[in-house]
């Protein structure tokens, strides 16, 4: 296990996935140094030249660094961020490399760089590994779907690249945005003031939004009008809430007096939507999720969440029928809060490092 990292990351706002992905070691800070040995410096970087000046200084002799974590951008340029861990994996006194990928989607448009890091930990993986060497339209597996099943037409879009099998045991799956503290302020806030499922005025949360800020449909926002058409029929006369963009204050009073939420994938599968239902103890209900491996894992079908087709075919009657089984509704709720408030409370995050930092003892 390394002793003293570095961690190049963007910054800790909350609502945002760069925050979401590094608050855990804030939040964990005395456990991992009490448990792992494990120390950690957070250092901001906006650019790619940045993170060259955060390599340097974790490679400068007496930095007491024996790992470094880059947090690049999503859209940072593919084939430069290559050459930068090429040059830095050269090196012969350096600490171990690994790329921390936040990224929405289980693809990424940066597994070129495996053979140049020591790991490469990504928020959430498919579980087949695989299934990366395929092609997929949009270089994702979601973007496939939906192109495929509805005929979309992409145009230039694309998010993806395949791995090097040779370097594929470098890839391991992490821990996701429901990692902040903010979930767990709410899941403890929920716990002393629940919300009886009884007094819950709110029957769907329906709070999902297929327009962009300028008005128009990105290919996943067109995939959720999809949802909203499907489940339009049993919305009409159950309480719902509005579809469109609403205040964060409206928002988080909305999910505390929701019985179900509906969650559909965004520009990946996990959403912050889902850890925010399940800390406001309303029903997660999602496309199916059996594909991928992250944690804190929710995604138990039928016992943390309730899933349904990529298509949402039969969504309203999925619905429906937990909104008139009540005992069922609350025991997979309950369950879905279990699993949230044991790694918060037992040490997940910290089990989670362990568990992906082994590899570079």
């Amino acid at each position: 296990m390394p002793t003293h990292a570095l961690i190049l990351s963007r910054g800790t706002r909350t609502a945002s996935p760069t925050g979401h992905q590094v608050q855990g070691f804030l939040m964990f800070e005395d456990e991992l140094k009490r448990e792992l040995g494990l120390t950690t410096e957070l250092r901001d970087v906006e650019t790619i030249d940045d993170i060259r000046a955060g390599l340097e200084a974790a490679c400068a002799e007496g930095s007491g660094f024996d790992a470094v974590l880059v947090m690049p951008h999503w859209s940072d340029d593919a084939k430069e961020l290559e050459e930068l861990f090429r040059e830095y994996h050269k090196r012969e006194q350096r600490p171990s490399l690994v790329m921390l990928d936040y990224y929405a989607p289980t693809s990424s448009p940066h597994f070129a760089v495996l053979p140049f890091v020591d790991l490469y930990i990504k928020r959430q993986v498919l579980k087949d590994r695989e299934m990366y060497q395929r092609e997929y339209e949009g270089g994702f597996i979601f973007s496939d779907y939906v192109c495929g099943r509805y005929r979309f037409d992409l145009e230039d879009w694309k998010f993806g690249s395949t791995p090097d099998p040779a370097h594929m045991h470098k890839l391991v799956a992490g821990w996701n945005l429901g990692v902040c503290f903010r979930n767990r302020m709410l899941l403890n806030l929920t716990s002393k003031l629940p919300l009886p499922w009884s007094l819950r005025p709110i029957e769907i949360n329906r709070r999902v939004g297929s327009l962009n800020r300028a008005g128009r449909q990105e290919w996943y926002q067109f995939s959720r009008a999809k949802l909203l058409e499907e489940i339009e029929p049993l919305a009409s006369k159950r309480r719902s809430t509005g579809t469109g963009r609403a205040s964060a204050k409206r928002y988080f009073i909305e999910l505390g007096l929701s019985k179900l939420t509906l969650s559909p994938f965004g520009w990946g599968e996990v959403c912050f939507r889902d850890y925010e239902a399940i800390a406001c103890g309303s029903l997660l209900v999602k496309p199916d999720m059996s594909h991928l491996e992250t944690s804190p894992d929710i995604y138990i079908p039928g016992e943390t969440y309730v899933p349904i087709p990529w298509d949402f075919a039969g969504a309203c009657d999925v619905c429906e029928r937990y909104l008139r089984d009540p005992k069922a509704a609350k025991r997979i709720i309950r369950n879905g809060r279990e699993v949230l408030r044991e790694y918060f409370n037992k040490g997940g995050f910290v089990r989670d490092i362990e568990r992906v930092l082994k590899p570079i003892s």
